[in-house]
């Protein structure tokens, strides 16, 4: 299996259009030890040809022209691309618009739990995919789907989509309290396994870590795991919000609490920090934070990273 970090940035990139925090203003300036990164998206292939989007962002078609391998292949058709499918996490802003990028008459097979096919389907923007060229196919709860492109060849690859506490999209937040933003159907972890056995893990949004993902990651080749925030109330910090990790439904990677410590015990699968915050110090090679998170044995991820299994 091969794996590419198109991003590794939260939601609005790093450094953030409108942010002139530290770690922004470093990356803006282009300090070295301050890697800008786009909105977290992996591309994934077991053929290293035919590759799998998971995820979808703002970003892709900066991501698209970065990579190479998802590049038209000057010998075929006028128009043709080497991504065969898409598969969706959730239906934060981050996860799905990258899918209007992929309106040109492009032919692939979308996967999506019921939840984000609803938010899809019953948009009207959404429709600029066209159903004759893109095939939405569901992803049932912990069933093992094999992935195949939209002329059902197989991919070689198997995903599982499995329950991660989270909350709804900030956009369907409206007129609910709390108690409400809370569900089981919103935000989901993939599980994505080749034919000979490799599995990666993609947990891009996280609440808290439970049982079922600390087996899950103990079983894993490949962890790439929430890293938004190094602390709880670090967007209160900086002055640059006012909701908690927390409120926000990501846990911190930093504390009693957090994930560098509720899955210190995990050592089987390479673990690798994404979805990582603009106002996360992790993000700066050099800092005292970077350093405790590759002593925990994590890795921090940036755009272009590639791993193979």
């Amino acid at each position: 299996m091969q794996v590419k970090v198109l991003g590794a940035a939260a939601g609005g990139g790093f450094p953030q259009w409108n942010c002139h925090c530290a770690c922004c203003t470093r990356a803006r300036s282009g300090d070295p030890a301050v890697k800008p990164r786009t909105q977290a998206s992996l591309a994934v292939s077991a053929d290293g040809k035919r590759w799998v989007l998971l995820n979808a962002s703002p970003d892709l078609p900066a991501q698209l022209r970065d990579n190479p391998v998802l590049h038209p292949d000057p010998s075929g058709p006028a128009r043709n691309c080497p991504i065969a499918a898409v598969v969706i996490s959730g239906g934060d802003i981050d996860c799905i618009t990258g899918l209007l990028s992929l309106r040109e008459s492009h032919e692939f097979r979308l996967y999506a739990q019921d939840f984000v096919r609803g938010i899809l389907q019953g948009d009207q923007v959404f429709n600029v995919l066209n159903p004759a060229l893109v095939q939405y196919e569901t992803l049932p709860p912990t069933q093992p789907v094999k992935l195949r492109d939209a002329h059902g060849v197989p991919l070689g690859l198997t995903v599982e989509s499995f329950s991660v506490p989270g909350k709804l999209p900030l956009y369907q937040e409206a007129g609910r309290d709390l108690s409400q933003l809370v569900s089981g159907d919103a935000v989901i972890g993939l599980s994505v396994r080749d034919d000979a056995g490799h599995t990666l893990l993609f947990i891009p949004g996280c609440a808290y870590v439970t049982d079922d993902i600390r087996a899950r990651a103990d079983a894993a080749d490949i962890l790439f795991f929430d890293g938004t925030l190094w602390q709880d109330d670090e967007m209160i910090r900086a002055g640059l919000g006012t909701k908690t990790g927390t409120r926000m439904g990501h846990i911190c990677v930093s504390g009693e609490n957090g994930t560098l410590k509720a899955l210190a015990d995990v050592t089987k699968p390479r673990k690798i920090f994404i979805h990582i915050n603009n106002t996360n110090p992790i993000l700066c090679d050099d800092s005292p934070e970077a350093d405790i998170t590759r002593k925990a044995g994590w890795t921090i991820s940036y755009d272009g990273m590639e791993v193979t299994l």
